[in-house]
């Protein structure tokens, strides 16, 4: 193989990663998903997508997750319980990313 189809593996993998994380994001924006999304086992795959290496692919999984939450009271839990709440401030942190929202944070 050559560097050239080398490297084009690689941006076919973030390409991927990036597509998936922005498909369920996007399935995520309707409630009735929510119970689908949650029995295919989205929680761990979004999990792990928050420490992915590309920041808009964490920052698409975090907005994932968070309609995932608004939806389903089980998912916000499972957000809590599986330590996914601190990762994603921490990530907004390193990233210097605003996380006030009009009426939430002043």
């Amino acid at each position: 193989m050559s560097q050239r189809q080398i490297i084009q593996v690689f941006e076919q993998y973030q390409k991927s990663r990036m597509h998936f994380v922005q498909t369920v994001a996007d399935l995520a924006t309707r409630p009735q998903n929510t119970e689908i999304l949650q029995n295919a086992g989205v929680m761990p795959m979004l999990h792990s997508l928050m420490l992915d290496t590309v920041p808009s692919i964490q920052q698409t999984a975090a907005l994932a997750l968070g309609r995932l939450a608004e939806h389903s009271d089980s998912l916000a839990e499972a957000v809590v319980k599986e330590d996914i709440l601190p990762q994603l401030v921490q990530s907004l942190a390193s990233q210097n990313v605003s996380i006030s929202s009009p009426g939430l944070i002043p």
